[in-house]
């Protein structure tokens, strides 16, 4: 599938507009020695921005918008990231099976799932993908292209991200991991149909009651931070024979998993689902799906070359597809083991990192909260954004737990754009903390507070659609601020006090972190938290409903009364609709 040319890139192109966006969206959160501060900084940045911007125009012009990977929260950024994956940056779904013929073998089910992904490649590799829309546009698809037989490399300093071959047994298999083992299963035969269901998943069921599981699963190589993750694949791919099957890990289809049983609780389930502390997974893999002993099924996915949107256009394709699966062919290969050569260290390291897993693992907070008394319908009929009541929701809570404001991020799509990823905006606009500060204050009319909460409202849609448009501040600035971290002393420009000043770092920090999902096809969605002392904020909008994913880690726990704080301040919010 070829990106049509008939998308404009993105419009990057006035640092100075830019950077005093900058300054007007910081304002709530700076005091009045740092905005004195952030103006010095602007006036010196006014000097320092052309000849960065048109560094960045030159880059742009050379390599077709190839340097747009840079950009925050885009593949290049990901790819720098140095943290594990697990809970760090991976998120996961839990699918609503109530759609698909009910099956008493999760096995079956794994085998309906696994082939409905296939078909989904099959559509991909053919060019038959309709391509998404939004409002009537069309989006960029370029994505999709990178979610099969895809893998991210841990290399030194930055990632990699390794591609399988269309044709080879390998890029027409899924990798199929039970009990940490690895295993190769053909899903497409060479003239590209699909294996028969019944075949696959008595394979499968084959499989998962034969094997024993692995007291050192190699998947734990996929836990650890990237740069040991980058020196056990080294040490790996020097063994004879390795080589060959990382790349046969690496290049096929996606992963598939038969796990054990994941609990009775949504609690239980979301945990295992975002980690399962290395013992079945291969997080380096474009997608994980993941199919219990217990008969609950989700993703986990790496987040480098794909979003939110493209994981559910994914998730759309898998229970589709899974309910109208018919005919297939035989084939006449069965499940193939995949070994590896480990010398003592190696098994040292797995040792190691199996240590460090389950402290990750203990180090996160998961928390569910699922809001009743009203849910995205009602919020529509007040005439308000369920997106914007929540954000404002979040920010109230925010407000009741500390003495000044921090930063909230949301993640918003720019796939109007030729190659376009997301941008981040951030909800504490200024009708935003004055509704929420009248609010606190308990004085003001239900109508004076309603009005302020519609204006709130409104300068929510305003921001969401300037970084719709490419117009946010985070992406263009940190394409120059990494212009300069390249190029600066090539161009003989000092760093910007711009970028260390207390504008950027204060509106860029990501305490709390945000995104929504529709509910279709979803039973919970949720990621890791971003920083220390911070939360992770994932929600589903329902007609009747709001169903949340609050993540945290141990230190410096806030989950719990931010919960609290949230169910209080959307009830009150409520009472404005």
């Amino acid at each position: 599938m070829t990106e049509k040319r008939d998308l404009s890139p993105p419009p990057f192109d006035n640092p100075l507009r830019r950077a005093e966006r900058l300054l007007q969206w910081a304002e709530p959160l700076l005091d009045e020695e740092e905005k004195i501060c952030s103006r010095r900084d602007l006036a010196a940045f006014a000097a320092q921005a052309p000849p960065l911007q048109a560094e960045l125009d030159r880059l742009r012009r050379r390599g077709e918008d190839a340097f747009l990977d840079e950009v925050p929260y885009w593949e290049g950024w990901y790819l720098s990231c140095r943290e594990p994956l697990p809970v760090h940056a991976n998120p996961f779904y839990l699918f609503d099976l109530s759609g698909l013929p009910r099956e008493g073998d999760p096995c079956r089910l794994a085998a309906r799932l696994a082939l409905a992904g296939a078909a989904f490649c099959l559509d991909i590799d053919g060019g038959r993908l309709e391509a998404d829309s939004f409002r009537g546009e069309r989006l960029c698809m370029a994505a999709y292209e990178k979610l099969f037989r895809v893998s991210r490399g841990a290399f030194p300093f930055r990632d990699r991200l390794v591609r399988g071959e269309r044709d080879s047994l390998s890029g027409r298999s899924a990798l199929v991991l039970v009990g940490g083992r690895l295993f190769l299963l053909e899903l497409i035969s060479p003239e590209g149909e699909l294996r028969r269901l019944d075949e696959t998943a008595r394979l499968l069921r084959s499989l998962y009651e034969r094997t024993e599981p692995d007291p050192l699963p190699l998947g734990l190589m996929t836990t650890v931070d990237r740069d040991e993750a980058h020196r056990f694949r080294s040490r790996l791919v020097a063994l004879p024979s390795n080589e060959r099957s990382l790349a046969e890990i690496e290049g096929s289809l996606f992963a598939l998993r038969l796990d054990g049983p994941c609990g009775d609780s949504m609690e239980e389930r979301a945990r295992h689902f975002l980690f399962d502390e290395g013992k079945n997974g291969w997080y380096e893999k474009s997608f994980q799906i993941i199919v219990t002993a217990d008969g609950v099924a989700g993703l986990n996915f790496e987040h480098s070359a794909r979003d939110g949107t493209h994981m559910g256009r994914l998730v759309s394709e898998l229970l589709r597809g899974a309910s109208a699966l018919s005919g297939g062919v035989s084939l006449p290969s069965g499940a193939r083991p995949l070994s590896f050569v480990l010398d003592e260290g190696l098994r040292a390291e797995l040792h190691r990192a199996s240590r460090s897993a389950r402290n990750l693992s203990e180090a996160r907070r998961q928390r569910l909260y699922r809001f009743d008394l009203f849910g995205a319908d009602r919020v529509k009929a007040g005439f308000l954004s369920p997106d914007a009541f929540v954000q404002l929701a979040f920010l109230a809570a925010q407000r009741r737990l500390l003495p000044r404001w921090r930063s909230l991020y949301e993640s918003v799509q720019m796939r109007r754009f030729r190659k376009g990823r997301t941008e981040g905006t951030r909800p504490l606009t200024a009708e935003a903390a004055l509704f929420v500060e009248t609010l606190a204050g308990e004085e003001a009319s239900r109508g004076h507070l309603r009005r302020l909460l519609l204006g709130a409202g409104e300068a929510h849609r305003r921001r969401i659609d300037l970084c719709m448009a490419g117009e946010g501040v985070e992406g263009h600035l940190g394409l120059l601020r990494r212009v300069w971290q390249e190029r600066g002393a090539d161009l003989a420009v000092e760093e910007p006090s711009l970028f260390q000043g207390p504008a950027w770092t204060k509106l860029t920090s990501n305490v709390f972190s945000s995104s929504t999902t529709e509910g279709k096809g979803l039973l919970l969605a949720g990621y890791g938290p971003v920083q220390i002392g911070g939360l992770g904020l994932r929600y589903l909008r329902c007609p009747d409903h709001f169903l949340f994913h609050v993540s945290s880690w141990a230190e410096q726990d806030q989950g719990e009364p931010f919960v609290e704080a949230l169910d209080e301040r959307l009830s009150l919010m409520g009472m404005l609709l």
